[in-house]
């Protein structure tokens, strides 16, 4: 009888697990859907090349980013201590920054010292992709990548 119940079961666990297992391939493919390339305005840019080296974000630190807010012309983001305040002036040709920070002092300020000089310095922009290149005339001061997060609850 026990061997009857296995038999009879046996079918119906596999569909199960035949349906969990479609719908999480379902779900890895949508995720790693290639973008089409980000805009500037309304996208989290993580901080990804500063003075022509990779910056790597140690696991127990948040991340340097920016993002413009289209709506309010209103810079945000994060410089490695402090919260990154400000505005920006964008045209055809032309991208400016006015980049504000909160008064916080940590002991490695090295990369925060480094975007705010970058910002404030930035005249011009290009959009490669999923990254943002940010120039003072045909100087590269940094370079910003494009992350997405999903809307999981």
């Amino acid at each position: 009888m026990r061997y009857l119940k296995a038999i009879l079961l046996a079918p119906v666990i596999c569909s199960m697990f035949c349906i969990f297992s479609n719908d999480a391939l379902a779900q890895k493919k949508k995720k790693e859907k290639p973008r089409k390339d980000a805009t500037l305005e309304n996208t989290y840019w993580a901080l990804y090349e500063m003075d022509g080296k990779t910056v790597e974000t140690p696991a127990n630190e948040r991340e340097i980013y920016i993002k413009l807010v289209e709506k309010k012309s209103q810079l945000e983001g994060y410089g490695g201590c402090n919260i990154i305040t400000g505005s920006y002036d964008l045209g055809k040709d032309y991208l400016i920054f006015e980049a504000a920070a909160t008064l916080r002092a940590c002991d490695d300020m090295t990369k925060e010292n480094y975007v705010f000089n970058a910002l404030n310095n930035t005249n011009r922009h290009e959009l490669n992709g999923q990254h943002l290149l940010l120039f003072n005339g045909t100087y590269l001061l940094a370079i910003f990548e494009a992350r997405y997060y999903d809307d999981e609850k």
